[in-house]
């Protein structure tokens, strides 16, 4: 195979432009074709399967500890993914693993070294925990399951009104997106709480006054206004999140704000 690859790629060398470009391209299609996402799975379907209405999965939280113990998905396993190997998973059945969300990339190194490994079924969990407490469905700690029987409600906030009260000062706003996302371009005014520091700043925000939360995902902006809304905040999730303000030229600022 190698030698058959070294002169198919001396004919590229000698070939002209056009014929060099066709003998590239089909390389790579043939190295594509050997590479497979690793399947994912929904939250709705996992939680369906917690609940007993379907095949049986094993869930794995992949991150580090401290995280698995302010709260996982009830049931999951904790085997962070840089020693996920050698973790004793069973290799019957399905393995769905997840980290903190979509952007989080420890659940797919995870799989690929278990899939590497030899293991068959292996899955991902479609936002990670993020999207499972978006979607409403309880986390697990170490007193227990989460008290929650309904989901929280959240409520939206149109850029159109934001952007005529944003004067009055009568509502804060956070943006719960990265520090470094934060400085390229923000709503004027907004405070920077990263999502995940979101819990560590309770005790210092007020609740005398309406916040609006936004961020480029839907989906951390809803769990972060569902956090707060269950905390006592009052509190809005701006519609469209920082896209739709964006399309519609509404105003911005960069730096590290306040």
């Amino acid at each position: 195979m190698r030698k058959a690859a070294v002169r198919l790629f001396g004919g590229i060398m000698s070939d002209g432009s056009g014929r060099r470009f066709v003998l590239f391209l089909g390389l790579y299609g043939i190295a594509a074709a050997g590479f497979c996402e690793t399947p994912l799975v929904s939250c709705g379907e996992l939680n369906r399967n917690i609940s007993g209405q379907g095949a049986k999965m094993m869930v794995v939280d992949v991150r580090g500890a401290s995280d698995f113990a302010r709260g996982h998905i009830p049931g999951a396993v904790n085997a962070p993914y840089d020693g996920i190997e050698k973790a004793g998973l069973p290799r019957e059945g399905v393995l769905v693993l997840y980290c903190g969300n979509a952007q989080c990339p420890w659940s797919k190194l995870g799989a690929k070294t278990l899939e590497n490994a030899g293991y068959k079924n292996v899955r991902i969990l479609e936002g990670g925990v993020l999207s499972w407490t978006a979607e409403g469905f309880v986390l697990e700690t170490a007193a227990g399951l989460e008290n929650k029987s309904v989901v929280t409600a959240v409520a939206g906030i149109a850029p159109s009104k934001l952007l005529k009260i944003m004067d009055d000062r009568t509502a804060g706003i956070i943006d719960t997106r990265s520090e470094n996302d934060f400085k390229i371009a923000h709503l004027p005014g907004a405070k920077n709480i990263p999502f995940e520091n979101l819990g560590s700043m309770f005790s210092v925000l007020s609740k005398d006054i309406e916040w609006v939360v936004y961020d480029r995902l839907p989906e951390t902006a809803k769990a972060a206004a569902r956090q707060m809304t269950e905390r006592g905040f009052k509190v809005k999730e701006l519609s469209g999140g920082l896209q739709v303000w964006s399309a519609r030229q509404y105003p911005l600022e960069a730096g590290s704000g306040k």
